[in-house]
């Protein structure tokens, strides 16, 4: 079994992190590729080495470092749960080498186990980062002895395992559920959406503290750990107490849950794999043909294309929801009473003028289009065969995204320009700027994506995210394309508006550029 389950490991972290691709390409741009993929992740992890590092050594300044244990597990198990979710779909139901896989003399306690593993490895890599600053730092500060130091740093080998099994539990009920449905597709996003939104509003009341709170914020942490998590309290008093017999209650209980949910997915794998592909039988109905455009033909195809995957929806619809559920809040928050609340003077007043651009950063969350293509996976061939032009094939895609975009950006324009009071000038950059950003985004992921297509996925994670860089180069170009506008507003309120109708031009030229260059593009080039 074990030389069985490593292969099967070997074979998802070769997939994940395209190490047989990185070993034998001998392609230049594939080299520049990943050294540029390679270059981002460094930067991304200094930054995260960097932050936890700030408020670590806030806390042992304010003399608070005793917990810093509870604090740090705490915040290792929400992003687990938080990541771990978003990743849910695709880990173990629905995936597109089952079929394969299944064929092979292994086991489904094998398959599942390597699955797990891989995703554990991934977060194990994310609490390392996040903790290992607190670790060295309550180290050198706090008097917990060598026993309370050790633990606090083996902590780090199961922080991951309960929050992770937790989310992949809810990822599969939700799948199981939604196979019941005949849209299962549309009912899995919608729980999913929800479940989304209850992390977050929790969240935010989690931060919802007053001063008292705030410098009582260890009795505030440990009672919250004492009463909503128990592994977290499990390692504050092992490594207050130097007691081992906590440490080892927490690594059991981790092990527990582990193995029993592997237990339980390894004994329905099959059964919830063929629910998954299985479709709902449906009525057939004779009716007369309909004649319609290439476009309109593609972008119905786009669209219900859209509607299959649920990771692909999901990760490029979550800002625009996360926009319009802020724009229905903040209808209950007056501009005045939230400026009291933060305590940011002429706060109201600066929301005023870049709204727009705030509006555009969660515009530029959501693009569909940046893994459209991949998501074509084997059946690209299809493309090549349709007497379509690659044009229209790309204008469907870029619709779909605007599509997306739309409704939710209209809706949060108008509640958010009647409830803040905005000027005449005011409202209608509100409404240009958003729409700019919004063609922008969709032509930039389309172009990224024809520039680095990723067809060879077994999951559609891979394609939607598991480091596809025409997803991560479009996020990342396009939340700097808001943020870099959004901060120089801030810094000079008085120009604010000139400085929205530059970068709206700025990015209308460069959204013409992109499009010329995709016209250029045939779909056998790809």
């Amino acid at each position: 079994m074990k030389n069985r389950y490593l292969l099967l490991l070997k074979m998802q972290l070769y997939n994940l992190f395209g190490i047989n691709r990185i070993l034998h390409s001998h392609s230049k741009k594939e080299k520049r590729r990943n050294a540029a993929l390679g270059g981002a992740a460094i930067l991304i992890v200094g930054l995260m080495i960097i932050y936890s590092t700030i408020i670590s050594m806030s806390l042992a300044d304010m003399g608070t470092v005793n917990i810093l244990p509870t604090i740090s597990v705490l915040i290792c198990s929400l992003i687990t749960l938080v990541l771990t979710f978003l990743k849910s779909f695709g880990v173990l139901i629905g995936l597109r080498d089952y079929d394969m896989v299944t064929s092979l003399p292994v086991k489904n306690s094998e398959v599942v186990l390597s699955r797990l593993t891989m995703v554990y490895l991934t977060n194990l890599l994310i609490s390392i980062i996040v903790e290992l600053p607190s670790v060295v730092i309550f180290w050198i500060n706090a008097d917990a002895g060598i026993s309370g130091n050790i633990m606090f740093l083996l902590s780090l080998l199961f922080l991951p395992v309960i929050p992770m099994i937790i989310s992949l539990g809810l990822g599969v009920l939700i799948s199981v559920i939604s196979f019941q449905s005949k849209h299962k597709n549309i009912f899995s996003l919608v729980l999913s959406t929800l479940m989304i939104l209850l992390i977050v509003v929790a969240s935010i009341r989690a931060q919802n503290m007053n001063t008292d709170e705030i410098l009582n914020v260890g009795i505030l942490f440990s009672g919250m750990a004492n009463k909503l998590y128990p592994p977290a309290a499990l390692i504050s008093k092992a490594v207050e107490q130097q007691k081992w017999s906590y440490f080892l209650a927490f690594v059991g209980m981790s092990v527990l849950i582990g193995a029993i949910f592997v237990a339980v997915a390894a004994h329905y794998y099959q059964e919830m794999n063929t629910a998954a592909f299985s479709h709902s039988a449906i009525k057939y109905e004779e009716k007369g043909l309909k004649v319609s455009s290439p476009f309109k033909a593609m972008y119905k195809r786009e669209f219900n294309r859209y509607f299959s995957c649920t990771i692909y929806a999901l990760n490029s619809t979550i800002g625009m929801v996360l926009l319009l559920v802020v724009s229905l809040l903040l209808l209950f928050i007056s501009p005045e009473a939230l400026e009291q609340q933060i305590g940011i003077v002429g706060l109201s007043q600066m929301l005023r003028r870049v709204l727009p651009l705030v509006i555009a950063v969660f515009i530029t969350m959501t693009s569909t289009a940046s893994a459209s293509l991949s998501l074509e996976g084997k059946n690209r061939w299809l493309m090549c065969s349709v007497p379509v032009r690659a044009i229209d094939i790309f204008n469907s895609k870029i619709a779909v995204n605007l599509t997306v975009i739309c409704p939710f950006a209209l809706a949060s324009v108008v509640l958010l320009g009647l409830k803040m009071g905005v000027s005449l000038i005011q409202a209608v950059l509100l409404f240009i700027v958003p729409a700019v950003y919004a063609c922008f985004i969709s032509v930039l992921g389309m172009y990224m994506n024809v520039k680095f297509p990723k067809y060879d996925w077994t999951s559609e994670y891979y394609a939607v995210k598991g480091g596809a860089i025409s997803v991560l180069a479009t996020m990342g170009v396009g939340m700097l394309s808001s943020l870099l506008p959004l901060f120089s507003c801030i810094a000079f309120q008085n120009i604010s508006s000139l400085i929205m109708v530059v970068v709206s031009i700025l990015l209308l030229v460069f959204s013409f550029i992109l499009y010329g260059q995709l016209q250029r593009y045939r779909l056998y080039e790809i």
